[in-house]
C-alpha cells in the first residue's frame, strides 16, 4: 500500500510539473488589427504578458510591470521607458478604445525591454570600439574641434576602462588614419567581436540642438527614426536585432545618467558600420558640435571621463542584464 501512495503521488506531481511547464511554453494570444500594411497587437495583452496592466485615457498609456513604468503615445512613434525616450518603428494606433503597438516594436522593443535577458545571452569577451572618422575625413566640427580628434580620444578612454574590467578591446583605428564604413564592421567581423561601439559627434543646423543619442540597427521591414519610408531588406546587422536594442538600451542610460546631458533617446538607424557587423553593436552620438554648450563639454578632460565612464557602464550592465 505504502508503495502505491508514493507511486500515485510520483505521478501526481509529474503531471502537476509537466502541466505547468506546458502552460508556461504556451504562446501568448494577444489581439491584433492591421492598419496601413502593419500588424498591430493590443498592448494590454502584451503588457499581462509580463504581469503588468495599462491605464492613462486619450492622451496617454501607462504600462506598469513590477518597477517598470512605460508611457506611451497615441499616434507618436517614440515612447519613455523609465523616464528615458526610445523612438519605435511605428506610431502607436488607438482603434475602438484600445491602443495597439506595432508587432515590430512589440518583438524587437517590448519584448527584450521586459523579458528575461537570458534568452539573450551570449558571450562578451572582446568588444571593438570605433572611433569615427579620421585622416581626410574630419567629421563635423566644432568652432575649435573636430569630431575625429574628439571620438579618438574618447575611445581610448573607454578602451583603458574596459580593459581593467578583463575586457579584450580593439580599436578600428588609434591613429588619425581615414578607414572607409564597410572597413570597420569588417575589421569588427574578422576580430571575432562579441560588441561593436561606433563613437560619433554629431552636428545640427539649428545650434540650439543639443543632447546624446544611441542608435541601432532599424529591423528589417521598418522606417528608421530619421526616416517615413520603411525598408524590408534583411542585413547580417538584423540578426541581432533585440539584443541591438538592449545594448543600445543599457549604454543611452548610463551616459545620461553619468552626465546629465539632455536626452535625445534611443533611435533606429541603418548607418553602415551597423548594416555589416555580425555581432550586436551601437553608434553613439555623444553630443553636438555645432551647441556651444555641448563642444565645451567635448573639450574637457573631465567630461570626456563622464562619457568613457558612461559608455563602459552601459557595456557592463548590458553584459549582466544577460544573465538575469
Amino acid at each position: 500500500m505504502k508503495r502505491f501512495w508514493k507511486i500515485t503521488l510520483f505521478l501526481f506531481l509529474f503531471s502537476v510539473t509537466l502541466g505547468g511547464a506546458m502552460l508556461e511554453a504556451a504562446p501568448q494570444r494577444l489581439r491584433s488589427v492591421w492598419a496601413n500594411g502593419i500588424r498591430y497587437l493590443d498592448l494590454s495583452d502584451a503588457v499581462a504578458a509580463y504581469g503588468g496592466s495599462i491605464s492613462g485615457g486619450s492622451t496617454q498609456s501607462v504600462a506598469t510591470v513590477g518597477k517598470r513604468r512605460l508611457v506611451f503615445y497615441p499616434d507618436k512613434r517614440y515612447a519613455m521607458f523609465d523616464g528615458m525616450r526610445v523612438n519605435l518603428c511605428s506610431p502607436l494606433l488607438a482603434r475602438g478604445g484600445r491602443v495597439y503597438l506595432g508587432q515590430l516594436d512589440h518583438a524587437n522593443v517590448l519584448v527584450p525591454f521586459l523579458g528575461s535577458g537570458k534568452r539573450y545571452r551570449h558571450p562578451v569577451t572582446k568588444i571593438v570600439l570605433d572611433p569615427g572618422h579620421g585622416g581626410r575625413d574630419q567629421g563635423t566640427a566644432g568652432s575649435r574641434l573636430l569630431e575625429k580628434a574628439v571620438t579618438l580620444n574618447l575611445s581610448n578612454r573607454v578602451a583603458k576602462i574596459l580593459r581593467a574590467y578583463g575586457y579584450k578591446v580593439e580599436l578600428t583605428r588609434t591613429r588619425d588614419t581615414a578607414l572607409s564604413l564597410d572597413e570597420r564592421s569588417a575589421y569588427a567581423n574578422r576580430t571575432g567581436a562579441d560588441l561593436f561601439i561606433s563613437i560619433h559627434a554629431n552636428a545640427s543646423s539649428d545650434r540650439t540642438v543639443r543632447g546624446i543619442e544611441t542608435f541601432c540597427m532599424t529591423p528589417e521591414g521598418a522606417a528608421s527614426s530619421n526616416s517615413g519610408k520603411p525598408d524590408s531588406r534583411r542585413y547580417p546587422g538584423n540578426a541581432n536585432n533585440e539584443q541591438n536594442f538592449l545594448l543600445a538600451y543599457n549604454v543611452q542610460r548610463a551616459l545620461l545618467g553619468r552626465t546629465g546631458a539632455e536626452d535625445s533617446g534611443v533611435k533606429f538607424a541603418r548607418f553602415a558600420v551597423l548594416r555589416g557587423v555580425n555581432c550586436p553593436g551601437v553608434l553613439i552620438e555623444v553630443g553636438f558640435l555645432s551647441n556651444r554648450s555641448d563642444e565645451a563639454n567635448l573639450g574637457s578632460a573631465a567630461y570626456l571621463d563622464k562619457l568613457a565612464r558612461g559608455i563602459a557602464s552601459g557595456i557592463l550592465n548590458y553584459h549582466r542584464s544577460l544573465s538575469k
